[in-house]
């Protein structure tokens, strides 16, 4: 979605917490192809050469089918998060 930046940690795990339904969100693929560098990969596997493991594919997006009538994000402006950073800053630290 355009309101998550996939390169901050917190938005992703944010959307995985609040737009993923696991059951219908979430595919494993069985047989992947990996190498032996793979932390994953069992030693026994890496030993007989078998370098294949799964993978997960999380939706984690706005249902698009309802998308209309999905719960608008809330956010505090950063008018307010400054005057409450100013307020508590001895115990925000």
């Amino acid at each position: 979605d355009d309101d998550i930046d996939p390169s901050n940690t917190s938005d992703v795990i944010w959307a995985l917490g609040t737009r993923c339904d696991p059951e219908d969100d979430i595919d494993i693929l069985r047989g992947c192809w990996s190498n032996r560098l793979e932390p994953a990969l069992p030693p026994e596997k890496k030993d007989s050469g078998d370098f294949t493991m799964s993978s997960a594919i999380i939706d984690a997006c706005r249902p698009y089918h309802w998308i209309a009538k999905f719960p608008k994000v809330i956010q505090t402006s950063p008018e307010f998060m400054g005057q409450v950073k100013k307020k508590w800053q001895g115990s925000l630290e």
